[in-house]
């Protein structure tokens, strides 16, 4: 008993020593939980704080994620423009003005060189060669049935010419045969060329053209073949002109990625100049159908270029019809014949979308004159103020009737509010071609 007391004392005597140290630790920590309760910790998410306090009585300010850089691709608009030149009507004065009597070759070259610059500064350029390349076993000849030497091939390709529309009203010139050594011919010349075929297959293919980030597809079609029969074992030798034909093959050019479909056609009235009320049909109907140029060519004169708008839904889209762009070269030499234009069609395209946003003219004269005592042609560019570059003198009558030519033409295509002007040549270059 008396032991028992003793360790009771000794308890009670450690709890008194004690006491004040205990109750001191418990008030520090309530008044250090009552100022942590009140206080806002801000911390990098990442940051793990350890804390002694329930969640209940802590706040935590999480700050986001830095966004990450990101790159932005903007494609800019591309514009390109395609030249086309009217009828190579090479009469026989010309072929004899191209003939070196001495070696018998034929050199085409100086006829092109005053223009040539005008084409080659062009993105694309294209013509329509109405005479055919049979080769000389067949013997050259003009009107009514065309072959030209082959050599014509070659200064169209160095004048910068880049297509040649085959479908016209001399393609049976020479026949079945004849449409294949032409082909052959502008091939080795490495001239495209669309219109006339040497098979179903070819027949079949659309000409599709990407040009400079734009692919363009070109038709070419004829409304007759001078009463001359179309092969019957070779029915695709030549494309005839029919509305739906062209608006079959307008789709299937959409389908292989054309964004621009041109269509030259070979139609209207010799020596009009005014489209025909057939012409104006055909070409809306096509206008309607898919095409979005029209470039006309076999009345020898040149008629109005037609500004139409064609409205899908809520798209209205701009599209163009250069009825007849006369001759580029023939003999013809009386008034309106003995002259032509170059038609520039402009094209842009912004993010997918690719338009025409114009057509702009250059009118073209052929000179005749003398070289070496010999008859030679050239093909001038008509501005006012610029005298072109040829090595015949340039008459009094030269310049006169080129005057004339400008003049005639005003009147006819001058409409800058429709997007039909004169070409400025400085809005052409592309050094590659030149």
């Amino acid at each position: 008993m008396q032991k028992m007391l003793k360790a009771l004392g000794a308890a009670l005597a450690v709890i008194a020593l004690c006491a004040p140290l205990i109750f001191s630790a418990v008030g520090e920590v309530q008044s250090g939980a009552v100022e942590a309760s009140t206080a806002t910790v801000t911390v990098p998410a990442t940051v793990v704080v350890p804390t002694t306090l329930p969640p209940s009585q802590t706040t935590t300010t999480v700050s986001s994620p830095e966004p990450q850089p990101t790159t932005t691709t903007t494609t800019l608009p591309v514009s390109i423009t395609i030249a086309a030149a009217g009828d190579v009507l090479t009469h026989m004065p010309i072929v004899y003005s191209a003939r070196n009597n001495r070696t018998g070759s034929y050199d085409f070259a100086p006829i092109f060189s005053p223009i040539a610059p005008y084409l080659r500064d062009a993105d694309y350029t294209l013509v329509n060669l109405e005479t055919r390349l049979a080769g000389g076993e067949r013997g050259y000849s003009g009107y009514p049935l065309f072959n030209s030497p082959s050599q014509l091939a070659f200064a169209l390709r160095d004048s910068g010419v880049d297509l040649a529309a085959t479908a016209n009203n001399h393609s049976l010139d020479m026949g079945w045969d004849g449409i294949v050594k032409t082909l052959d011919n502008l091939d080795a010349a490495g001239v495209a060329h669309v219109g006339t075929y040497r098979s179903a297959t070819a027949r079949a293919t659309p000409l599709v053209v990407d040009i400079r980030g734009i692919k363009v597809a070109f038709l070419n079609y004829t409304a007759g073949l001078n009463g001359l029969t179309m092969p019957k074992e070779h029915p695709y030798a030549v494309n005839t002109l029919d509305v739906d034909q062209v608006a079959g093959d307008a789709a299937t050019a959409r389908l292989w990625g054309a964004e621009i479909v041109i269509a030259i056609l070979h139609y209207g009235n010799e020596y009009e100049r005014d489209p025909s009320q057939q012409q104006i049909d055909v070409s809306r109907q096509l206008l309607s159908s898919g095409v979005d140029v029209i470039l006309g060519s076999h009345p020898h004169v040149v008629q109005p270029i037609s500004h139409v708008f064609e409205y899908s839904g809520w798209k209205v889209t701009d599209k163009y019809i250069a009825y007849s762009l006369g001759n580029f070269v023939s003999a013809q030499r009386w008034q309106y014949s003995d002259s032509g234009l170059v038609a520039y069609v402009h094209i842009e395209k912004r993010g997918l979308r690719a338009f025409v946003t114009g057509v702009s003219y250059l009118p073209v004269y052929v000179q005749q004159g003398k070289v070496s005592g010999r008859t030679a042609y050239r093909i001038l560019p008509v501005i006012p103020g610029l005298e072109p570059d040829t090595d015949i003198t340039l008459s009094d009558a030269d310049r006169q009737r080129m005057a004339q030519v400008w003049e005639e033409l005003r009147p006819l295509l001058y409409s800058p509010n429709e997007g039909i002007s004169p070409l400025d040549p400085a809005t052409l270059g592309n050094p590659s071609r030149r």
